[in-house]
């Protein structure tokens, strides 16, 4: 059932040029299918008869990428040799064909598949684990060559543009034509010597044909990274092609979203770490590959900058992102990866020294207590940003641990976006180690990327040593409490004390542990102790406030598609009053 409420108060808070964009995608949906007007032909017509790409800039930046990625390729080496097998696997879903040359993109198997799994498909994806791994045309063989040259031929034998209503969310959606044109053009860099003159020829006229159509629909309706992934793809085209007005075009995109889509401490505005990493490399990307040309890149290069200065600062004792928000491991760069890109482009992260007496970043929200390999790590800030509610969870004042460098208390991450009881519950309050009043959230979603509604927290921050975070909600349609967390770091750990005000609501505050560790009661019902897949104790949390302490289990989805079952310690209480904890590093 359709939460119309829900939907008007997203709907109401999207920016003008965002509701112009989907009315322009609406428009053109509707009509265009309808027009007698060949819409496929006029992008075919577009296509020069003949021009020569200019591959060796996005050569170059390929092998920077595939040497910041190294550590990944024994995996992207399985991936390859798995999808030459016959076996196409995005978000840990596999759809298995004969061979590799009876891959179709659009068999009925495939068309069960969820959007995101399918826009992964038609993106061509599966192109990538090869020109991540081989950078020397002579390693790959003639088969290879030919079961490639199958999968394209594949898709140009159907899928012409708006012949029905459904094109740009379906084959045709801008996102997909972006990882069209950069796994093809990438690939067409690394194997151009390899490939007779005719597959060439049509895989010039495939990356020419959808940059022209991207370039007609950039989707200001969506905003957001999907913008910045359009921008790249723009100038990847335009490099590849000799297009300026797609360079410039892509250049434009880029600039606005630096000025518009990052904090003043460098971190994306939709506060995603896995698409902030993203964003970062196609910032990275585009500075290389403008820089190979003779071009300006000099307000792109600030942003990547400022961004891989937050990756810096963010990075956690065991060097992966902490999942917060829509964030999975294995979609993005690592985060030592991305690093390593952006050092082989000229920006280099911050000395250790000045990131060990700063590291929290309090335009985004994100503030460390501790040093070293044990750190606890706090989410302070507006829940979304009002006009990109998409990735957002609901996480007010939550807590994530690492005692030695291990994942102790973690976040949710993501199984899939569709919608469904398991969006909900990944993006709701009582995935998230903080506290939940009632049966609500603090604000209200619904479908895989609607919320409406905000918690306004004031936070006060005490570098090393507390933070406090403090909220209020009394609205119609939405829980009504008051909750403050003080968070105090001292030589015994971490105490955690929150204060609600509610009426006669039950009031829990939850800590999920990393499924590789337990969680055991102590010698009293007031204690848990946390041992790690060794058996071995390496934490602690007496509860010194509060009715109860309970031990449950919940999901931990670390990758799309992926479940795993965790401990939850919850501390419970009737009504108004106090919860308490204190985290404690055992030796």
């Amino acid at each position: 059932m359709t939460d119309y409420f829900t939907l008007a108060g997203t709907a109401l808070n999207k920016q003008p040029r965002q509701l112009f964009g989907i009315a322009t995608r609406t428009l053109k949906s509707s009509i265009l299918p309808r027009l007698p007007i060949d819409i496929d032909g006029r992008y075919e017509h577009q296509v020069p008869e003949e021009f020569t790409p200019r591959i060796k800039p996005i050569r170059k930046n390929t092998i920077c990428l595939q040497k910041s990625t190294l550590n990944k390729r024994e995996t992207y080496e399985r991936d390859a040799e798995t999808v030459l097998n016959g076996d196409l696997s995005f978000l840990n879903e596999t759809v298995s064909f004969e061979n590799g040359r009876s891959i179709s993109l659009d068999a009925p198997r495939v068309m069960e598949r969820s959007l995101h799994w399918k826009l992964k498909c038609w993106g061509f994806e599966h192109l990538k684990p090869i020109w991540l791994t081989v950078s020397d045309p002579s390693e790959i063989s003639d088969n290879e060559i030919a079961i490639h040259r199958s999968w394209l031929n594949n898709w140009m034998e159907g899928h012409p543009i708006a012949v029905d209503s459904q094109y740009l969310r379906r084959y045709w959606m801008p996102h997909s034509v972006c990882l069209r044109i950069l796994n093809w053009a990438r690939y067409d860099s690394l194997f151009a010597t390899r490939l007779d003159e005719t597959f060439r020829k049509e895989i010039r006229t495939f990356i020419y044909k959808n940059a022209a159509f991207l370039s007609d629909n950039i989707e200001h309706g969506v905003g957001g990274n999907h913008l910045i992934e359009n921008a790249v793809a723009l100038v990847v085209a335009g490099v590849y092609a000799n297009k300026p007005g797609w360079l410039r075009q892509g250049y434009r995109i880029f600039e606005q979203a630096g000025e518009e889509q990052f904090f003043e401490d460098g971190g994306h505005i939709e506060r995603s770490p896995m698409y902030h990493l993203v964003v970062c490399q196609r910032f990275l990307t585009a500075i290389d590959l403008l820089e190979s040309i003779g071009e300006d890149s000099k307000p792109l290069r600030k942003t990547a900058a400022d961004g891989v200065h937050f990756i810096e600062r963010l990075r956690p004792p065991d060097d992966q992102i902490p999942l917060l928000n829509d964030s999975v491991f294995g979609e993005a760069l690592p985060l030592t990866s991305c690093l390593e890109y952006a050092k082989s482009i000229g920006i280099e992260a911050d000395p250790h020294s000045k990131l060990e007496a700063d590291r929290s970043l309090p335009k985004s929200g994100f503030f460390w207590l501790g040093t070293g390999d044990s750190r606890l790590l706090v989410t302070a800030h507006e829940i979304p940003v009002p006009h990109l509610p998409a990735h957002a969870h609901v996480h007010p004042g939550q807590v994530c641990l690492w005692i030695g460098g291990k994942r102790v208390l973690t976040d949710t991450g993501v199984f899939e976006y569709a919608a469904g009881t398991t969006r909900q519950h990944d993006r709701s309050i009582r995935s998230h180690n903080t506290v939940q009043v009632g049966t609500l959230d603090p604000v209200r979603l619904a479908s895989s990327f609607w919320m409406w509604g905000e918690v306004d927290p004031e936070v006060e921050f005490n570098r090393g040593s507390s933070i406090r975070v403090d909220y209020d909600l009394n609205r119609v349609g939405f829980s009504t409490y008051t909750h403050e967390r003080m968070v105090e770091q001292d030589s015994d750990g971490w105490q955690i004390t929150d204060q609600v005000e509610c009426k006669e609501d039950s009031v829990l505050s939850r800590f999920h542990v990393h499924p590789e560790c337990s969680a055991l009661f102590g010698s009293t019902d007031r204690y848990v102790t946390i041992e790690d897949s060794k058996g071995v104790p390496i934490a602690e949390l007496e509860a010194i406030e509060g009715d109860r302490m309970t031990i449950g289990t919940a999901p931990y989805h670390p990758r799309y598609g992926e479940k795993q079952s965790r401990d939850v310690v919850s501390i419970h209480r009737e009504g108004s009053g106090t919860l308490g904890v204190i985290l404690r590093e055992l030796d």
